[in-house]
């Protein structure tokens, strides 16, 4: 096994990423600040949610985070290009960093993956090759790389792929719930829309959802199979891109499964150059013997931690779809819908005096969009409401969330119990109980009442 993952492969795939990937990051920085994106999720709200455990990490003031988004695409041509690569990507990966764990009111798993790709690009010599750093230091230019730093890329997209395809493996998606309501509102799009609310559209982008993201990444490993999973990817991604609009993310999904194909093919395509398996093997690695020991350390403790940790909602109770439990960081995409309205009552403990709170007088239209949604930012704002009370000479405020929400078209129902004072409940991880169970979470034998009734 050590020896496989040690095996001398053209370095000309990682050159080819490190490409795009700087490429699309500028893009990415640059369109975010353009459209407004970052102003609008960071310069205009006044309190922003971040992670638990993590609120430390506070959004710059002012335009500041304009700022790091112009920063991180200039960054971005740096890694394309190949100047100070290990300086500008281990820069690039703590600023987008820095921007992803700031404000989570608008996570996406797309930038979760950028996320962990740009952190592992920090460890790969995808510099010793086509680039100013070459040019500067000779010495560095080599023509392999070992095996594993292809086959982490390779295995993270598969992972991607399959527990995205895990994910719909659920009541709700069998029965296209999700889906027909996105399709009715995208009727308006330009010589596609009366075709995407149909119900023929509905089910193939439902049915052919879960047979695409289960079979893609197997089609993509297998070398029979890879041209034709190629563009069926390619089709699929722009298809996103296209009704969705979903930023960057399906042109990198594309950029980046073109690492599937064999590394002499990345050559010939995208550089014109002819590389031969047997003459590489001949070429000794440039790494001291601790760093190749590392570099497999890592490949397998990173890619086991990748594929244990997106499962663990199985081991929560209740429904991930409706707790939220599990949700972030494991690759559940495009799977629900939800709306809902919520208030809170301020109660002082002393006096009983009450006074209901108006969420819009702190939070965007965004935020409180998402606030209904997820219980630890319904909890996060109780705490906060508790501190702003404590501000007015409120000695010991109390704080009550009234909730109702609907997911996926079903009818609406508390998701959090409003006789509770979330201002005095500590968060833990897991199942809350001060969270309201869904009402159709009998799993399986629910989903088939469903369809009779239907019928």
């Amino acid at each position: 096994m050590q020896q496989l993952l040690l095996k001398p492969v053209s370095i000309y795939p990682l050159v080819y990423f490190r490409i795009l990937f700087g490429l699309l990051m500028f893009c990415e920085g640059v369109g975010a600040v353009l459209i407004g994106w970052v102003q609008e999720h960071y310069v205009e709200p006044h309190y922003h949610f971040g992670y638990i455990g993590l609120e430390w990490i506070r959004p710059l003031p002012g335009n500041g985070m304009v700022f790091v988004y112009l920063l991180m695409a200039l960054l971005g041509l740096l890694i394309m290009v190949g100047w100070r690569y290990k300086l500008s990507s281990f820069l690039f990966f703590l600023l987008f960093g820095y921007s992803f764990f700031c404000e989570k009111t608008h996570y996406l798993n797309h930038h979760y993956l950028i996320f962990l790709i740009s952190g592992l690009m920090v460890l790969l010599p995808a510099h010793r090759k086509l680039s100013m750093d070459v040019r500067r230091q000779p010495e560095l230019e080599s023509e392999v790389a070992p095996q594993w730093t292809l086959w982490l890329f390779r295995l993270q997209l598969f992972l991607v792929y399959f527990y995205a395809g895990v994910a719909k493996l659920q009541p709700d998606w069998l029965l296209a719930k999700p889906v027909s309501i996105w399709m009715s509102y995208k009727t308006h799009f330009y010589v596609i829309g009366p075709y995407l609310n149909t119900p023929a559209m509905i089910w193939l982008i439902a049915c052919g959802g879960i047979l695409f993201d289960f079979t893609i990444g197997f089609a993509l490993l297998w070398s029979r199979t890879r041209m034709l999973a190629f563009w069926v990817a390619f089709v699929f991604h722009i298809f996103n891109s296209a009704v969705f609009h979903v930023g960057v993310f399906p042109y990198f999904m594309i950029a980046a499964n073109v690492l599937f194909f064999r590394p002499d093919q990345i050559a010939r395509w995208f550089f014109r150059k002819k590389v031969s398996q047997e003459t590489l093997q001949q070429v000794p690695l440039r790494q001291p013997g601790w760093q190749r020991q590392w570099g497999i350390a890592f490949f397998v403790l990173y890619l086991s931690w990748q594929a244990v940790f997106p499962l663990r909602h199985f081991f929560i109770p209740g429904d991930v779809n409706w707790t939220e439990e599990g949700h972030r960081f494991s690759w559940r995409m495009m799977l629900r819908t939800k709306s809902g309205s919520i208030y809170y009552k301020v109660r002082d403990k002393a006096t009983q005096q009450e006074e209901l709170v108006y969420t819009g007088t702190y939070l965007t239209n965004d935020q409180i969009r998402e606030l209904v949604k997820h219980p630890d930012m319904i909890w996060q704002f109780a705490q906060f409401l508790q501190q702003e009370y404590q501000k007015k000479g409120m000695q010991s405020p109390e704080v009550y969330a009234y909730s109702s929400l609907s997911l996926n078209g079903y009818p609406s129902h508390p998701l959090v119990d409003g006789s509770v004072d979330l201002a005095a409940v500590p968060y833990t991880w897991g199942a809350k109980n001060w969270v309201k169970p869904r009402p159709e979470a009998e799993g399986w034998p629910w989903a088939s009442r469903m369809v009779m009734e239907e019928h």
